[in-house]
């Protein structure tokens, strides 16, 4: 098991790759969607208004970037907390005294 493994699980990895191709892919789609609006004869200024869009996807984009990387930084942190084990200390029991799992 390596030190990857505790806290970068499979289904938090596939999780990463999916949201950071979301944050690049969803964007930039919407960006040249709303482009295709604007074009010259039936907006004053389509190339301002076009780069005007750009600079929304671009930020857009960043935002959504660092959501990642905060999704990334929880997933560690719920990983060092959790432990090598996976497991928590056990509830006591009736007596008082916590169960053993040794």
């Amino acid at each position: 098991m390596s030190v990857w493994d505790t806290w970068l699980t499979r289904r938090v990895r596939w999780r990463l790759l999916a949201f950071t191709a979301a944050s690049f892919a969803l964007p930039w789609t919407l960006g040249e969607f709303a482009k295709t609006f604007y074009q010259a004869g039936l907006h004053g200024d389509p190339v301002r208004s076009q780069l005007l869009i750009d600079y929304i996807v671009i930020g857009a984009i960043v935002f959504s970037l660092t959501m990642v990387v905060t999704y990334a930084l929880g997933a560690w942190i719920h990983g060092v907390m959790r432990g090598p084990r996976h497991d928590g200390d056990r509830f006591p029991d009736a007596s008082g005294e916590a169960l053993r799992d040794d």
